[in-house]
């Protein structure tokens, strides 16, 4: 059974892109493990997971915008039936802002909760819904978006909640909150995944935002703090669920 993750929030700067960036690092060895970036605006991650694509291509760019320059949303379906036919086991998909806003109203206007799970079990497959929240300014809109998707999917596809660390910075509450309300949830929402927790002033924080924007992997990190926070990073990520 393949799996499909869908990196999404439809909030500007919440942190979605370094996110992905770290969760590449995490696979850079796994041949198995392949990112597909829908940000029709921007196509960061096609620009930071340059790595990815040394020996086998394992990165990949879909733009899913129509003649007119519109988000054609049953796109989603065709690039999801084309992953399934290829031989990777696990794949990433890096959705750009607009396009997380869109698929909301592909799940609740153009199909319904229901048939998207029967299309998830045609392909034999299983979607899991990687929400990023940040804070600060940002927590209202990420944490809103988080819960009308909750409502959409009503208990069928897991959640999984990925907190910007660096943003929640003396709003740790604001965690707590995000815990408390995936509680609430009956284990629709399977974990909250804290990340992101970097010093963008310091030696280390300075060379992970420069390689991440250079499109390098692990093998390019020289300093030793910046190995070693970059460790920890990963193995935050290492305890989402997909049950």
């Amino acid at each position: 059974m393949k799996n499909f993750y869908f990196n999404i929030q439809s909030k500007g700067g919440a942190g979605k892109s370094m996110l992905t960036y770290l969760l590449a690092l995490k696979h850079e060895e796994d041949q198995q493990t392949v990112f597909i970036d829908l940000d029709s605006a921007t196509h960061t991650s096609s620009k930071q997971l340059r790595f990815l694509d040394k020996e086998k291509c394992r990165l990949f760019e879909v733009d899913i915008l129509d003649e007119i320059k519109k988000i054609e949303r049953e796109k989603l379906f065709s690039v999801l039936e084309m992953s399934n036919g290829m031989e990777f086991d696990n794949f990433y998909i890096d959705f750009g802002a607009a396009e997380s806003e869109q698929l909301l109203r592909l799940l609740s206007m153009d199909f319904t909760i229901i048939e998207f799970k029967e299309f998830e079990s045609l392909i034999d497959a299983k979607i899991v819904f990687n929400v990023v929240i940040a804070g600060g300014t940002s927590y209202v809109a990420c944490f809103d978006y988080l819960k009308q998707l909750a409502g959409i999917l009503d208990g069928r596809f897991p959640i999984n909640v990925y907190a910007n660390e660096f943003t929640f910075k003396n709003q740790k509450g604001l965690i707590s909150e995000l815990e408390d309300y995936k509680d609430e949830t009956d284990d629709a929402i399977k974990e909250v995944i804290p990340f992101g927790d970097l010093y963008p002033e310091r030696v280390s924080g300075l060379q992970i935002t420069e390689n991440m924007k250079a499109g390098k992997g692990k093998g390019a990190f020289t300093s030793f703090a910046a190995k070693v926070i970059l460790r920890k990073e990963i193995l935050k990520l290492g305890g989402a669920k997909n049950n």
